[in-house]
Parts: C-alpha cells; sequence; structure tokens
C-alpha cells in the first residue's frame, strides 16, 4: 500500500492509503488492448538474428572442432535454424499482445489455465509445423529431396520440434513478462518518488503555515503595547506590518528563497521592531561575497530572530543589538544569529523542547535536509543568544 498525502482547507495534512501493484495486478491489467512491443523492430530484428547466428554456431563448432567441416551441410542447417527462429520475429508481437491469454496466473480459475495451456500447445504446434514446411519447402527447391519417402522422418521431426517451440514459447512469455513487471515496477517507483516529493511539499507547507498565525500574533502583540503609548507609531507599525503581510503572501507558495530576499524580509520585520525600540535596535549583517543568491527554507531566520527580540530585549532598556553572520565551508551555508539580550538564556534541547518558532526552523531543516544540517542553539559571552544553522549549500539558478 502507499500513503497519498492531500492538503486541507485547513492547513492540515491528510493521508489517503492507495492499494499497491503486485506482480498478479500487474500481469492481469495487460488486458487485450492495443499495445506496442517494449522495444523497436530494429532490435528484434537484431535479437532474432543474433539468436539465429548462435545456434547456427552450436551446430557448426563440433564439425570445426573435428575437422569435418566438408560434411557440413550448410544449406540444409542454415534454413533449418533460420526458418525456425526467425519465425519467432513475426510472432512475437502477437505473443505479447495477448500475453495475459498465455499467462499462467496462480490465482487464476481452473478453465483460465487450462485456457493458458490449449493457448500455448497449439500456438507451439502452430510454430513447429509452420516453420519446419517453410524450410522444406525452400530446401526441396535447392536439392534433390524426395518428399513421399521422407515423409515419416519429416512428422517425427515435427512432433519433436513442437517440444522445443512450446519451451520456446514460454521462454518469450517469461521474457515479455519480466519486462512488463520491470516497466510497471518502475512506474511505480516513480510514482512513490512522485507522492514522496508531494508528501514532503505538503509538510514544509504545513510547517510554513504554523508559522503565519504565531507570526501575526506577536506582531498585533506590538501594535497593541503601543496604542496607548503612541497611537502615530502604532499606525505607522501597521502600515509597516501591511506591507511585510503583502511580501508574505508573495513568497507564500516557495519552499525556498536566496539569502537576499530572506534578509529583505528580516530588514522590513525589524524596521516595525524598530518603532517600538526607537534608536535602541541595532542590526549588523555580515555575508560573504557571492552567497546572496544561495538558496534556504523560506522564513527559516524570522523566528530566530523574533526569538531574540521576544526573550531577549523586551524586559531591557539598553541598547539592543542582533548581529547575523553568513558564510560558506566546505560546501555548506553557515548561518549564526547572536544578540545581547540577557545573561545566562534557558537553552533548549531542541527539538523536543523550546518555543514554537526554534522547533518549526528545526522541523523544517529536518524536512527538507534529512540528517544534513546543523541547528543549535548556545549562549553567548558575557551575554545574550545564539542560534547556528549549517545546511547544503546551492546557488540559485536565476542568480
Amino acid at each position: 500500500m502507499v500513503l497519498v498525502p492531500q492538503v486541507l482547507p485547513n492547513n492540515t495534512v491528510e493521508f489517503k492509503i492507495v492499494q499497491s501493484l503486485t506482480f498478479g495486478d500487474i500481469i492481469l491489467r495487460n488486458n487485450i488492448d492495443k499495445r506496442s512491443l517494449p522495444f523497436s523492430y530494429n532490435a528484434l530484428i537484431g535479437g532474432a538474428v543474433a539468436v539465429t547466428a548462435i545456434f547456427f554456431l552450436q551446430a557448426l563448432i563440433p564439425y570445426i572442432s573435428n575437422n569435418q567441416l566438408d560434411k557440413f551441410n550448410w544449406l540444409f542447417e542454415s534454413l533449418n535454424i533460420a526458418t525456425r527462429y526467425l519465425l519467432w520475429l513475426f510472432i512475437m508481437p502477437l505473443i505479447y499482445r495477448y500475453l495475459n491469454v498465455m499467462l499462467w496466473q496462480k490465482e487464476q480459475a481452473l478453465y483460465t489455465k487450462f485456457r493458458s495451456l490449449i493457448s500455448g500447445v497449439l500456438l507451439a504446434i502452430a510454430h513447429s509445423f509452420i516453420s519446419y514446411w517453410m524450410f522444406i519447402g525452400i530446401y526441396s527447391t535447392q536439392s534433390d529431396m524426395n518428399l513421399s519417402s521422407a515423409m515419416g522422418h519429416i512428422m517425427s521431426a515435427i512432433y519433436v520440434g513442437c517440444v522445443s517451440s512450446f519451451v520456446e514459447l514460454w521462454i518469450l512469455i517469461g521474457f515479455f513478462s519480466a519486462i512488463d513487471y520491470y516497466k510497471k515496477y518502475r512506474q511505480q517507483m516513480i510514482t512513490m518518488a512522485d507522492q514522496e516529493k508531494e508528501l514532503a511539499n505538503a509538510k514544509l507547507t504545513a510547517f510554513r503555515m504554523q508559522l503565519h498565525p504565531h507570526f501575526l500574533f506577536n506582531s498585533f502583540n506590538s501594535v497593541m503595547s503601543l496604542i496607548d503609548i503612541d497611537k502615530l507609531k502604532a499606525k505607522d507599525m501597521l502600515a509597516e506590518l501591511s506591507i511585510l503581510m503583502r511580501r508574505l503572501l508573495e513568497n507564500d507558495r516557495r519552499h525556498t528563497v536566496t539569502v537576499k530576499d530572506e534578509l529583505s524580509f528580516i530588514s522590513s520585520y525589524l524596521e516595525i521592531e524598530a518603532l517600538r525600540f526607537q534608536d535602541r535596535l541595532q542590526i549588523q549583517i555580515n555575508i560573504e561575497q557571492g552567497l546572496e543568491d544561495a538558496l534556504l527554507p523560506n522564513l527559516i531566520l524570522q523566528p530566530i530572530v523574533e526569538n531574540a527580540i521576544k526573550h531577549g530585549f523586551n524586559q531591557s532598556t539598553q541598547a539592543c543589538k542582533i548581529c547575523i553572520n553568513i558564510k560558506e565551508s566546505n560546501e555548506h551555508l553557515f548561518i549564526r544569529v547572536e544578540d545581547n539580550g540577557v545573561e545566562n538564556p534557558i537553552i533548549p534541547k531542541l527539538p523536543n523542547s523550546g518555543g514554537i518558532g526554534l522547533q518549526n526552523v528545526y522541523r523544517r531543516l529536518e524536512q527538507m535536509f534529512d540528517s544534513d544540517f546543523i541547528f543549535t542553539v548556545y549562549a553567548v559571552n558575557p551575554k545574550g543568544f545564539g542560534a547556528q544553522l549549517q545546511m547544503p549549500l546551492t546557488l540559485s539558478s536565476f542568480s
């Protein structure tokens, strides 16, 4: 069974169970429909010629090894082998089209199994008769064969050939069944990969949607705290917040953004907070040259910066400083965010503790990069809180 993710209107993820294909399903669904061979006719002809050449060499090698090449009947052996195996060349498209009629399935009814067996036997008899009489017809025109005296030997050869044809038929059926199974298995793997990608996108969307009400709640709290103190600043903050929300909606469907776009959003967010902190909020951004177009998860820094302001500066009357450092090392992107907030801050053990924002950052990094990421938080000396992120470095193709 396969789990198929679906995003509901309330931004929750629901999983639907879909029955996966078994080997029997794969073959039984190949009804008598119009379908072409799984390879080109040039490949089919090349394969038939190759098989014919192999069996011809098999007949020739004993004469060569015994130094009796002069006794080898080139016309007889070549015609006998060519008519037998090249005839399969014309029958193979028919076998592939009606594969489910001749294939014996464990879950089939007794009548269906009997039908498959009879179909195989009849086709093998037809192949043996047609191929051998083609051989006799061509060979008799090139030699002094007396058909009436050789009829008993001819019929015996045809009956023995029926057994060989039956075995060869089931080898072809097995070959085509293996190709069909591989094609359906590969398609199922592609489908599962697409479903896993859809699931990952659904989870990322759910994580990002979790941030939106959290962000809005804190932003409106900041506006409310200013209304009674400075109505003009509260009005300016609402105007800035509306601009920020517009930018948030513009990037809503994007799971990744460039460093430049993320820092631009952070700057707009900090402009809102600066109205509340007046001149006490200082921002320092250091970015290594060439990393402006590096990709990172959308809104990955905002919860970290918001955490610094909420827990580091809310009760402080001193200058508040946030420092963001971005650099590259060993094909990984390193981001460090530090503040000079409280002394001896409580350091949560992610991902099981900490606020919604920090846990959300960890879960999204885990979803996008599996185990190829680092997200740690630590105390800054002499005071403050720090967070460090490490993820694979990927540059935007639009840079």
